[in-house]
């Protein structure tokens, strides 16, 4: 057994002792726990500290102790007779604190409740003390959901209260260990909550709330019943031993105490929300929060363990399951604090429910469409430990690649779901901006090898949660359990799937923990962007590739790590590219269902291999193995570029914007391909609609920049370039463009202390030789020009492709030099 299980055991195993020591009135011995385990001394000490307070904890249990209570009701049997003007007719109910008869006002000829005390508690001061403020306090309650006090009578020694009658179901008649519909369990919850919520207004707190003390009359109202265990909140200035209740004695009923009644502590009214809780868990699952064979059994659970939160209905709201945990929560600092809270909270869930079922019918009465475009927000981290945000990243991402594979379902991309991370903005925004008919929310409690996940839909249509889901499991199973996740969204959306993609998203490879680990950190710091990025994510991916070398998104996404820095001018293409081309055709022939590694093929061809036939077709592809691959898209609009096909380019990257509407990268891209084929307006407006999402964004502003120079707007074209190094740094790219825009303004000094510049640089680091080619043809340097270019082409640089349109290169365009290298490339025709 492991130490943290076998620790967690013991605990639980001296507590049930204690208390079991307690009930035969016996006196604990702690040494005799220290013997018994010994590697746990400290822990054990300490953990018996706290229930020494408990060492008379059952001495007033009397609720639990209804052997006593029928020892008293033959002597004490008052049916037949009269107090007062009520005649008795019948018992009706008993517990430790009376009797409760129903009985006949005969002066206003109506039915009411009569509670008496039991004879053996009569002669008890503190019970009868109970019993006059008992009278008080339900006098000072008036509310609807509340049984109401009519009168008071004490004769003979005896007290009695005259009580409203309440007919009907107790709750715990109603539930009879079957779990209610929702929307009933809601609606006597919530009723529940407000007379709650109006006694603890009042300074009044019940104490012993559980089922039995709760009735439902035939119109569906709730009344709920006995305050005498209620205890009014001490005031201003006065300690807690005002109260009549003597702190170590046990008060309630054992099933729905707070941890701290059955430590024997004070209370307040976070010991009725606690209770409160336990109520509408075991009514929306037909079974108690904290089960045993005997009341230690019980306690010790209710201190020691946790509520099995995934008996809860799946289609509960979000939050009312957040609200139901709060009310649960063992320590009091962290429990919720205001009754009123949650019946708000109920009456707006029970809204939404009922509008759910009005829209539902409106929907199926119009033969609206289903939902057919969606995004996975960022999910929730709920470990307090933030470096577990690349494992929560990680599963969203997971299931929007999963959901990606249902060819009818517009799924957004990752970029444009990260983009709302930590954000304050509504759903209804949120929707509005991305175009989507539902949004998924969700959290991840990663413990250990323990995965929990937490899933909604929202329905942004009509505004309204559709269903929520928990799903537990390990590392081990947790692409089981992502296929689980994907298949019941697409059964609640209504989703067709064709058996292809039951087969793609159903079968899945097992994966290795460790190698699962390892490749979501891979992807984590790859979306970085950054050279250190792509190296790390490389090192993450080949370790799990090395603990499981059959593993094909892993080496898909390896080959990314190599040729992405590449294609930004971060490395040598020959070599990463190579590493690339191999980790890419190791993927696709691992599983030939991959569509990033497809794409990857397609990528590789287009901007190292020059196959523009087999990029076109691998990027296609890609795109039918997986409609909502946006980088499909991506590659394939560059395709169309380079082919001069610029409205085809033009209408392909659109296909990857309405995926990922938020990109960066994607909305750039568009606004140079706009400039490309001439559209200089359109290129502007794009490039502020891209520095919009992101004012820095080096891309976009490199574009701006270019534009002042393609409109012989060099001193706006300096000037931007300044402002963009200071943000970015002297990377040899930006280097070399404010070179050019120094010489085509007849800066030729300063353009050639930059080109020295680049030359010191490129001794210690790799420098692209299109940045060379491009400042000498501007400096006039033809013939080093030519050289870089035909350097560029040896090593088959990925912006080659480029070469017809780039406007670094214009000056070149008339020498036949030029001609020949475009005749060498073969560009499609």
């Amino acid at each position: 057994m492991a130490d943290g299980h076998k620790e967690e055991h013991v605990f639980k195993e001296v507590v049930r002792q204690f208390i079991e020591m307690q009930l035969q009135d016996k006196e604990p011995d702690i040494e005799e726990f220290v013997n018994k385990y010994p590697e746990f001394e400290g822990q054990i000490r300490n953990k018996i500290k706290e229930f020494q307070k408990v060492d008379a904890l059952f001495d007033s249990l009397v609720l639990a102790d209804e052997s006593r209570i029928e020892d008293t009701i033959a002597g004490n049997n008052l049916i037949g007779q009269k107090i007062g003007r009520f005649e008795i007719t019948e018992m009706i109910g008993k517990g430790g604190m009376g009797i409760v008869y129903l009985a006949r006002d005969t002066r206003l000829d109506r039915s009411v409740a009569i509670k008496s005390i039991p004879a053996e508690l009569q002669s008890d001061p503190n019970t009868r003390m109970r019993f006059r403020r008992e009278a008080k306090l339900l006098a000072s309650l008036n509310h609807p959901n509340i049984a109401v006090i009519h009168d008071i009578i004490e004769q003979d020694d005896s007290g009695y209260l005259v009580l409203e009658y309440v007919p009907g179901q107790t709750l715990t008649e109603r539930i009879a260990h079957k779990p209610l519909k929702l929307q009933e369990a809601l609606s006597i919850s919530q009723q529940v909550a407000e007379a709650i919520s109006a006694a603890h207004e009042k300074g009044v707190i019940h104490r012993d709330l559980k089922p039995g003390n709760i009735k439902i009359i035939p119109d569906g109202r709730v009344k709920v019943l006995d305050f005498g265990l209620a205890k009014a909140l001490a005031s201003e200035g006065e300690s807690a031993d005002a109260t009549v209740t003597r702190p170590g004695h046990l008060m309630g009923t054992p099933a729905y105490m707070s941890p701290e009644q059955a430590r024997g502590k004070d209370t307040d009214n976070r010991t009725d929300i606690w209770s409160f809780g336990c109520i509408m868990y075991e009514m929306l699952t037909g079974r108690l929060p904290f089960e045993g064979e005997t009341a230690t059994d019980i306690l010790a659970g209710i201190i020691e363990r946790d509520p099995d939160w995934d008996a809860l209905p799946k289609k509960m709201p979000r939050s009312i399951y957040v609200l139901l945990r709060r009310c649960l929560e063992k320590e009091t600092g962290r429990r919720l604090r205001d009754m009123g809270d949650m019946a708000i909270a109920i009456e707006d869930a029970l809204s939404e429910l009922h509008h759910i079922a009005k829209k539902k019918e409106s929907i199926e009465t119009d033969h609206s469409q289903p939902i057919k475009a969606i995004v996975v927000l960022p999910f929730e981290n709920l470990s307090s430990n933030q470096e577990q945000e690349y494992f929560v990243d990680g599963m969203t991402d997971a299931l929007i690649a999963e959901l990606g594979k249902i060819k009818a379902l517009r799924v957004i991309s990752r970029t444009s779901s990260m983009y709302y991370k930590n954000t304050n903005k509504k759903v209804p925004e949120i929707a509005k901006e991305l175009e989507v008919d539902a949004i998924i929310e969700g959290s991840v409690l990663k413990v250990g090898n323990n995965v929990r996940i937490t899933v909604q839909l929202i329905d942004t249509r009509i505004d309204t949660h559709l269903w929520s889901e928990n799903y537990t499991g390990t590392l081990d199973s947790i692409l089981d359990l992502q296929s689980k996740v994907t298949l019941a969204i697409a059964g609640e959306i209504e989703i067709i799937l064709t058996t292809e993609e039951k087969k793609r998203i159903s079968c899945r490879q097992q994966i290795d923990s460790r190698a699962y680990e390892a490749y979501l950190r891979g992807i984590f710091f790859m979306e970085k962007h950054t050279p250190e990025g792509y190296r790390t994510a490389a090192t993450y991916l080949n370790q799990a590739i090395e603990i499981q070398p059959d593993y094909a998104e892993a080496h898909a996404w390896l080959g990314g790590a190599y040729w992405v820095p590449s294609l930004w001018g971060y490395a040598p293409p020959h070599e990463s590219f190579s590493k690339a081309k191999a980790a890419m055709n190791t993927a696709f022939k691992l599983d030939q269902t991959c569509a990033e590694a497809l794409g990857g093929i397609g990528w590789i061809a287009l901007h190292y291999d020059w196959d523009w036939e087999k990029a076109r077709r691998s990027l296609e592809g890609s795109i039918k193995l997986n409609s909502n691959y946006s980088y499909g898209y991506h590659g394939l609009a560059w395709y169309w570029t380079i082919a001069g096909c610029f409205e085809t380019a033009i209408e392909t990257i659109q296909c990857a914007i309405d995926l990922d509407p938020l990109s960066h990268v994607l909305n750039s891209s568009l606004a140079t391909i706009y400039a490309y084929s001439g559209q200089h307006d359109n290129a502007t407006a794009q490039r502020e609609k891209t520095l919009k999402l992101d004012p820095g964004f080096i891309t976009a502003l490199v574009g701006k920049a270019e534009h002042s120079l393609s409109m012989s707007m060099y001193p706006e074209a300096v000037q931007s370039i300044r402002k963009t190094i200071k943000l970015a740094g002297h990377t040899s790219r930006l280097l070399a463009m404010l070179g050019r825009a120094y010489a085509l303004s007849g800066m030729k000094t300063e353009a050639e202390k930059l080109l020295t510049e680049l030359q010191e640089k490129e001794r210690n680091e790799y420098i692209s030789p299109m940045h060379f080619a491009g400042l000498y043809a501007n400096l006039g340097h033809a013939d080093e020009a030519f050289r870089w270019l035909e350097k560029a082409y040896e090593e088959r640089n990925p912006m080659m492709p480029f070469l017809k349109i780039d406007s670094s290169l214009f000056p070149l365009r008339s020498d036949p030099r030029f001609d020949r290298i475009v005749k060498q490339m073969h560009y499609p025709e």
